[in-house]
């Protein structure tokens, strides 16, 4: 969970492009998606398809491509960074378009890592007690890796929400906001290449 993956990328670059409240809602939308892959690990779909590669491999190509998509939204808005009509355009997409869309990054990237399907049904069962529910024990820990992970976004995004403040003139914006989208692109790509070669 500490180390940053595709999850912290989208998190940081929401916090960068938006603020604090954008990162929070970001996380939410991640742990929603958790909570997803928790609820269908209990029931057995993440189990069929973690037997699946074709369809774990087709999953993780759906979400490299979205990662890809948003890298490259990050660059064109690093572009875009410090004109009149970006600023037009920052007035315009308040609460509501800036809520969803937030949450929605957060979610879509969260369930387009099998990843995190195959940690529910590989790894967690080894600390289920034999003579306890199943269900209800692997729900509880499910839920404490959702909690640890909601707290290490959360200070993610935090540290760069700081940082923000620093850099808040325009070319300092466009460099971050460069740096994040270059990152999702490549993180993108190298699962992309990951999931079409197998490995």
């Amino acid at each position: 969970m500490i180390i940053p993956g595709a999850d912290t990328l989208v998190v940081v670059r929401n916090t960068l492009s938006g603020d604090f409240r954008s990162a929070v809602r970001t996380t939410v939308g991640v742990c929603a998606g958790l909570v997803a892959w928790a609820l269908m690990s209990s029931i057995g779909l993440a189990t069929a398809l973690a037997a699946s590669p074709t369809l774990f491999n087709l999953l993780r190509a759906a979400g490299a491509a979205y990662l890809v998509y948003l890298g490259v939204q990050a660059l064109v808005a690093a572009r875009r960074t410090g004109t009149p009509d970006a600023a037009r355009q920052a007035g315009r997409e308040e609460a509501p378009a800036r809520s969803g869309r937030d949450w929605r990054q957060g979610a879509l990237t969260s369930l387009g890592n099998p990843k995190v399907g195959v940690f529910y049904t590989s790894l967690l069962p080894q600390f289920i007690p034999a003579d306890g529910s199943s269900l209800s024990s692997s729900l509880l820990l499910a839920a404490i890796h959702v909690a640890l992970s909601f707290l290490s976004l959360l200070a993610y995004a935090a540290i760069v929400a700081r940082m923000g403040d620093v850099f808040r003139k325009d070319g300092w914006r466009r460099v971050l906001e460069t740096v994040a989208g270059a990152a999702l692109v490549a993180v993108g790509l190298w699962l992309m290449v990951s999931a079409v070669t197998g490995i």
